[in-house]
């Protein structure tokens, strides 16, 4: 029978649950989270990190899915960026967009020159359209 050992290095042998009928073990959720927590800290990738603790690929990927989904601690997925801008620069002058006020009061702002040429598409659509 296999121990895993924890991944602490603290020496302690972590309890195997049991084995499923495929003969998988099956691990106790804070052995899981303890694991987590070390991948996280040691840098390295999953598959080395797998190979050094013993672990199954696919199954450890399946671990770190999980927690990133939420059901582990939460982890930070942004970070607080700051800009220095000079005092010189100004912000950039947009111009008014170019309305278009059709007879039955739809409006069509045209906020760029990209947009022109759907807008001219669009006109040219709804002016063949026939009316019910």
């Amino acid at each position: 029978m296999t121990s895993i050992v924890d991944p602490a290095g603290a020496g302690e042998a972590a309890r195997l649950i049991r084995s499923d009928t495929k003969g998988r073990v099956l691990v106790a959720a804070d052995q899981r989270n303890a694991l987590l927590d070390a991948f996280e800290q040691s840098g390295q990738s999953a598959m080395a990190f797998c190979r050094q603790h013993d672990l199954k690929y696919p199954t450890f990927a399946t671990w770190v899915q999980k927690r990133r989904r939420g059901s582990g601690p939460a982890l930070p997925r942004f970070a607080e960026v700051t800009v220095d801008l000079p005092a010189t620069l100004e912000p950039p002058v947009v111009p008014e967009p170019m309305r278009i006020m059709l007879a039955d009061g739809t409006r069509i702002d045209i906020a760029c020159r990209k947009q022109l040429a759907w807008a001219a598409e669009l006109l040219r659509h709804l002016s063949s359209m026939r009316s019910c």
